[in-house]
């Protein structure tokens, strides 16, 4: 159908026209604009927007005017479209959508309908003026660039509404003046302004024997040919005349009109000319009419004035002529009776004043039902109709039926069969009125088009599966045509591509957008290209390695396959899919590096090999002499020391001594000290570094009162610094008292030199669940960060002046380590200038199976 020509009728509203322009039924017609401008029917405009906000606010800006309903996605509205009778007075699309986008809805709606009987406005946030080519290419009427402004849009909406029902209107009208025409007794031809036939009425085909498509566009001579009917001389056609005069003309007496078949019939006519609102003469109407009967009057009063025989052999000639006239409709009827039984389709006859249906063969055929199970009341046809469409059709045979203009009428619907499936049709069907209007006949015909639909439904499965393949592969798919020029693409072949949305690269010549060249950077030419070749050759192509840009210039390496699409044989066009083998080519480079790397680096390691080799040997001899040190230092040095100390305390006994004697031997006694514990160090230094951790001896003990006991003994050689001691919790617990001290005494030690002489030490025990913390902690200038990551290495000093101040030789910290693993405990130090220096010392409250070996 046509739908640019000829559209479904509308229902409109019947409002009472006041004042003198009422027509004789008290009311105006329905193409008729009302005092202010307006329609009598109220516009009905259908918004496409995915935005929900959007829509709303679109919403409330037509509804003050407009009937509105909204679609989020275009295959709603087209189902809808589909199902619409009559269809919206405006459509607003969307440009960008999820899925069919609105340049696609405004392609699919102009393939059905024309621009004036279904207006189109694209709203788009596309700016660029091929972009609105494109969009009024597609069909749409016009376009507002979003964000638009309310009364723009207000303003263009009014504007093609307009134009929508002004359309209408005319068809209207044009529909009622050739109804009109179609309806009165006389036979009506018109022309245009070079004398060639725009319209026929039935009438005139009956008086002429020309069809309408037989005379379309002719020139009128060609048709109508009339002659004198005494002097059998042609007569001026009237419709010259009044091309060349331009007034009314009528036929003179006695004409006959040489009918199609040669048979004549006495006319009489009048010819008028038709102008437009300039008063242009834009054609001609002619009016006439079989005077036959007229004339078989005058013959019958000629009869009766004539002798018997003449009146006899007329009657016998009427009477021929009736009887063939009769044959002639008998096989009129007897061609629409086999054409009744040879259809496909199930026609229906229903007779609205006895409200009977009669069937063809068709019902049975279609949908199984016997001549017994076919009821002859329309009933028996509409409960046969699917409860949820019964209604709706039956609203649609009411509305055609019930307007007297109602002609045609088209429903698609599901229809039960006799088997209890229903069968899905399309139902056409022709109203018959009587000489007033009212209809009292209507035939239809029943298209069953259940295998049609679902193969829709099922292209439309197949087609929403092979989408969903397409977003869903990872590898970049691309359609092209022949000429090379994008027609789809999947998200990762933008992805890939850098591209956001599909219209940046739809109808490019893909090849040049992609720059797409040989691994080497050298230019595909056609001859070289496998793209291009697969469209000449017609076949499938693939490339391991070869290069496209990316919308940002990035190069990327890739593997495609290009597979030809044929139609009819014919090559039109290519699929590509390909892969981002970047990566790859990155990881090959690297291998081959690290390949060179690990050659170098055996080259490297063989010489470690025997570096190491070397190494080991004088490590062990180091070993060897760090045990022979350990030895001497074990009993050459720890035994004199011995000595000397029990010498000193000897000496302190003795009540003559006088005051620097005292004094002297003191201080022997502190250097005696001082070496001792340097040996230890030492001694403890060699047998955790060779002989696998300190070896301790625990046993139960209160660590509160132990700690108390060491803090309070190194007190005592600074009287003149403060200790604070505190205890906290449970302090039981099973260690080595001798180690413990030792760790004490070395952190106790380290505080008070290391510190302010006026600030206090603070020293700390607490009892936890399973673990004792004992904790030193004193104010002062803060370790540097340098020295804290080694300060419990061996051999490590935090500063050169602490060094020199103690003479340590940088075991201490280590050796504290050393005791709180074999604890399998552990030592932690936080030093800042604000909050100064804490050594944290966290031990298990019983010793572990498998203490930690040394650090």
């Amino acid at each position: 159908m046509d739908h640019q020509t000829k559209a479904p009728p509308r229902r409109t509203s019947q409002h009472v026209r006041q004042g003198p322009e009422a027509n004789v039924f008290g009311s105006r017609y329905p193409w008729e604009m009302g005092p202010g401008g307006e329609f009598p029917q109220r516009g009905q405009v259908w918004l496409l927007e995915d935005s929900p906000t959007q829509a709303a606010h679109a919403r409330r800006l037509l509804e003050p005017h407009y009937t509105v309903e909204t679609f989020l996605d275009g295959e709603s509205m087209l189902e809808a479209l589909a199902q619409a009778s009559p269809p919206p007075d405006t459509l607003l699309l969307d440009w960008q959508l999820p899925g069919t986008s609105g340049l696609e809805v405004c392609r699919f709606v102009r393939q059905m309908y024309g621009e004036t009987y279904l207006p189109i406005l694209m709203l788009t946030v596309r700016g660029e003026r091929t972009d609105f080519l494109e969009g009024l290419t597609a069909g749409a009427n016009d376009y507002v660039a979003k964000p638009y402004d309310d009364a723009e849009l207000l303003a263009r909406v009014r504007t093609l509404v307009r134009i929508r029902q002004q359309a209408e209107a005319l068809r209207m009208r044009e529909e009622w003046l050739s109804t009109t025409l179609h309806s009165i007794g006389d036979a009506v031809i018109a022309t245009d302004s070079t004398g060639c036939i725009t319209f026929l009425n039935p009438v005139a085909v009956a008086v002429t024997g020309w069809t309408w498509e037989e005379v379309r566009n002719q020139p009128l001579t060609s048709i109508f040919r009339i002659i004198n009917e005494y002097t059998r001389l042609p007569v001026e056609n009237p419709v010259e005349r009044v091309l060349r005069e331009g007034h009314v003309v009528g036929l003179a007496n006695h004409t006959l009109l040489i009918r199609k078949d040669g048979s004549e019939v006495p006319i009489d006519d009048s010819a008028a000319p038709i102008r437009d609102s300039k008063g242009t003469l834009t054609g001609v109407v002619l009016v006439f009419r079989d005077i036959s009967d007229k004339k078989l009057a005058e013959a019958e009063r000629s009869l009766a004035l004539s002798d018997a025989r003449t009146a006899r052999e007329f009657a016998e000639r009427s009477l021929q002529e009736t009887r063939e006239a009769n044959a002639a409709l008998g096989a009129s009827e007897e061609r629409f009776a086999l054409a009744f039984r040879a259809t496909q389709d199930a026609i229906w006859d229903w007779n609205l004043v006895t409200n009977t249906v009669s069937w063809n063969p068709g019902i049975s055929s279609l949908f199984g039902y016997n001549s017994q199970e076919i009821g002859s009341d329309a009933s028996w046809r509409i409960e046969r109709i699917h409860p949820d469409d019964r209604q709706r059709v039956i609203q649609g045979i009411q509305s055609v039926i019930g307007s007297p203009h109602g002609q045609n009428w088209y429903a698609e619907y599901r229809y039960l069969r006799s088997d209890g499936t229903h069968a899905f049709v399309k139902d056409r069907a022709f109203v018959v009125r009587d000489t007033g209007r009212n209809a009292v006949r209507m035939v239809g015909a029943m298209q069953d088009a259940t295998h049609q639909r679902r193969s829709i439904e099922a292209l439309r499965e197949r087609e929403e599966l092979f989408r969903g393949l397409l977003d869903a592969t990872a590898e970049g798919i691309w359609g092209m045509d022949a000429e090379g020029h994008c027609i789809f693409a999947n998200p990762a072949c933008l992805s890939l591509l850098g591209y956001s949305t599909v219209q940046e690269i739809l109808g490019h010549d893909i090849h040049a957008l992609t720059r797409h060249t040989r691994a080497d950077g050298t230019p595909c030419t056609p001859e070289t290209c496998g793209i291009s070749i697969a469209l000449t050759s017609g076949q499938h192509v693939g490339m391991d390695n070869e290069l496209l840009s990316r919308k940002d210039g990035q190069r990327l390496h890739v593997r495609y396959q290009a597979n030809p699409l044929r139609k009819d044989n014919q090559v039109v066009g290519a699929v590509v899919s390909f892969e981002d083998i970047s990566s790859r080519k990155s990881v090959e480079k690297e291998r081959e590096r690290l390949s060179r790397e690990a050659e170098k680096l055996h080259q490297r390691t063989q010489a470690l090999l025997v570096a190491e080799t070397t190494a080991r040997r004088e490590a062990e001899k180091a070993r060897e002499f760090e045990q022979h040190l350990a030895g001497i230092v074990s009993h050459d040095l720890r035994n004199p020391l011995s000595v000397i100390l029990m010498s000193t305390q000897v000496l302190m006994r003795q009540e003559e001594l006088e005051g620097r004697t005292l004094k002297s031997i003191a201080r022997i006694q502190n250097n005696a000290e001082l070496a001792t514990r340097m040996v230890r160090d030492l001694l403890d230094f060699t047998q955790a570094r060779l002989g696998g951790g300190l070896p301790i001896q625990p046993r139960p003990l209160d660590a509160h009162a132990l700690v108390r006991q060491v803090a309070e003994e190194v007190g005592m050689n600074a009287p003149e610094r403060e200790i604070l001691i505190t205890a906290e919790g449970n302090g039981e617990g099973e260690w080595d008292p001798d180690r413990i001290t030792q760790l004490m005494t070395n952190l106790v030690t380290n505080a008070l030199k290391y510190s302010p002489a006026a600030t206090p030490v603070l020293v700390k025990t607490r009892g936890e669940q399973d673990t004792l913390l004992l904790e030193v902690h004193n104010e002062g200038a803060p370790i540097p960060l340098e020295a804290q990551t080694l300060l419990f290495q061996p051999l490590q000093r935090a500063t050169s002046q602490w060094d020199k101040q103690g003479r340590s030789i940088g075991l201490g910290l280590y050796i504290v380590e050393n005791i709180a693993r074999a604890h399998g405990g552990s030592v932690a130090m936080e030093s800042t200038a604000v909050g100064g220096t804490t050594f944290r010392v966290r031990l298990p409250r019983t010793r572990p199976l498998t203490p930690p070996g040394p650090a």
